[in-house]
Formats: structure tokens, sequence, C-alpha cells
């Protein structure tokens, strides 16, 4: 909204990596008497960083996206199921949740994404993203 008027602009964004959000740790389940399946799944949630998240989402209107990688083991399926976890738990500052399949696609990406403020992730992996690249605690 501009000076009272409903206008089409779009919230600025940043991107949040998993990593971010909790512990990783792995589950395995059998699918068959030989086939053991391993999955990611998020073990404890940072809560400190969840409720950092959403105050700065509120504070300042951001969208903000849940980003994670298949080179990681993750799926689309237990993405959401974080994000529902979030939903029940605590404030879930995330508006969407994304996998991509590594962190390459995601680089490529960001050149094309002009509403984008930033990326958020582990100190060191943040050089990756260039300008776009921001440590929770800096901002």
């Amino acid at each position: 909204m501009k000076n009272g008027d409903i206008s089409n602009e779009t919230s600025p964004k940043i991107v949040v990596v998993i990593d971010i959000v909790g512990t990783l740790g792995e589950e395995e389940t059998r699918k068959n008497i030989l086939q053991k399946e391993r999955r990611k799944v998020i073990k404890t949630l940072n809560l400190a960083s969840v409720s950092q998240l959403w105050t700065l989402a509120n504070k300042y209107g951001l969208s903000i996206e849940l980003a994670a990688f298949e080179s990681d083991g993750w799926t689309q399926d237990a993405v959401d199921k974080v994000m529902m976890t979030l939903e029940r738990r605590v404030a879930n500052p995330f508006n969407y949740a994304e996998v991509y399949a590594d962190i390459d696609e995601l680089i490529s990406m960001l050149p094309y994404r002009p509403n984008l403020k930033g990326v958020i992730d582990l100190p060191e992996r943040i050089a990756r993203y260039g300008s776009y690249g921001v440590e929770l605690n800096n901002l």
C-alpha cells in the first residue's frame, strides 16, 4: 500500500536455509526386509531463531521462504512436515517452503528475484551468496 491506495506491490522477501531453524538428524525406516531408507528430519527446533525471524517478518512486513536442498537429503514432504510442526508448536514465520536440487540452483536464481533482500544461512556458507548473504545475528 502506498499513500493509502491498494497496490500490487510485493513484500520484500528473505530466504532462510533450513539449517538455521533447527538441529538436523536422520531417521531410518524400513521399506522391506533388505531395504532401509534414511531421510532428514529436524531433531530439535531452534526456537530463538524462529522467534527472531517471526519478529523481523512482523516488524518489517517481510515474506520469508524456508529453503532446503535435495542434495542434503531433504524432500518436499519432509520440509512440509517441518512447516506443520512449526505451525502447531510455535508461531511459524515462514510463508512457504521450497526444496532446491542443491545450493547452486538457489544461487543461480538470486539475480532474477527483484524483491529478494537476502539469504540467511550458516556462517561457513554465507559467502557463496555474494551480496545476498546475511547472517541471522547481523539483521
